[in-house]
């Protein structure tokens, strides 16, 4: 999961539409996490103005939370399921309504949901393109298929080396 800055909001403040500085970022793995629980941390803008921090979230700003998928090599929006709280205090109009990033915060939601692309693998906001079975951005997969074998080759040079030069009676 990346975590970062918004620069831009849409008009209804739902969506960020200019994504800033990444400020944090964490393998989510829920059974490798302490008691199935995973934190994402989310790093400040420090008051000193030194430019290790700068473009990190300020107090009052909400952070992103974006989901990239490695093998498809595309980013997903995230939507918290739930309430989200700190400690006692629950906010119930959902995430970014409540809960803006300040230091030493820990809001808690037990459900991060990504289902909708944010950006694809060829960078495109909204986009549709995924990697193939080839690692080709937007490819259609496979094309050379072995009658004999029933694989599938992604190149020329791999489907001549293993299905065209093999000898079906195996001499």
């Amino acid at each position: 999961v990346g975590i970062f800055n918004c620069e831009k909001w849409n008009t209804d403040s739902t969506a960020c539409t200019a994504l800033g500085a990444c400020v944090g970022s964490r393998k989510y793995d829920t059974s490798k996490c302490g008691g199935g629980i995973c934190d994402l941390p989310a790093m400040g803008d420090g008051s000193d103005g030194k430019p290790e921090t700068k473009g990190y979230l300020k107090p009052g700003e909400y952070p992103v939370f974006l989901i990239f998928d490695h093998s498809a090599r595309i980013y997903y929006n995230t939507l918290t399921e739930g309430d989200v709280r700190i400690q006692s205090n629950i906010c119930r109009n959902g995430y970014p309504y409540c809960y803006a990033w300040k230091n030493q915060a820990f809001p808690f939601s037990s459900k991060l949901i990504g289902n909708e692309i944010y950006m694809d693998c060829m960078g495109k906001l909204g986009g549709e393109n995924m990697l193939d079975a080839c690692g080709i951005c937007g490819g259609s997969g496979p094309q050379y298929h072995c009658e004999a074998s029933g694989i599938s080759y992604c190149t020329e040079a791999k489907y001549q080396l293993e299905c065209v030069s093999v000898d079906p009676t195996g001499e």
